[in-house]
């Protein structure tokens, strides 16, 4: 990984952790951490869910982003969770649709990604 992707990784990470929090989580806990590695097109975030003691650890590898209408999506075509049952959930529901991004998550990710 060349020094401008790792920095620009770690912008990214930057910006996205807080925004992420309080958009797309916010009904469902919060992420504690979150590392992204946009030359391999991962990224892995550690999430703090209501009503559990355990945090969850998700892993993404492989994902796009496409634009629509002016809709910003990502389809992710890899994911891993802690949880089996998670990771069962996310394979069948998630895994190569697009989902759209909350318009606030949109804009870091047009600028950087």
């Amino acid at each position: 990984m060349s020094f401008f992707s790792n920095a620009k990784d770690r912008l990214i990470e930057t910006m996205a952790l807080p925004i992420l929090n309080r958009s797309a989580l916010s009904a469902f806990g919060r992420a504690t951490e979150i590392r992204v590695n946009t030359e391999d097109k991962a990224l892995e975030l550690l999430l703090e869910l209501n009503g559990d003691d355990v945090p969850v650890r998700v892993r993404v590898g492989g994902y796009e982003f496409s634009e629509d209408a002016g809709d910003t999506f990502v389809t992710i075509r890899a994911v891993e969770t802690s949880r089996e049952w998670m990771t069962t959930l996310a394979e069948r529901y998630l895994l190569g649709r697009p989902l759209k991004l909350p318009r606030e998550v949109a804009g870091v990710i047009s600028r950087l990604a």
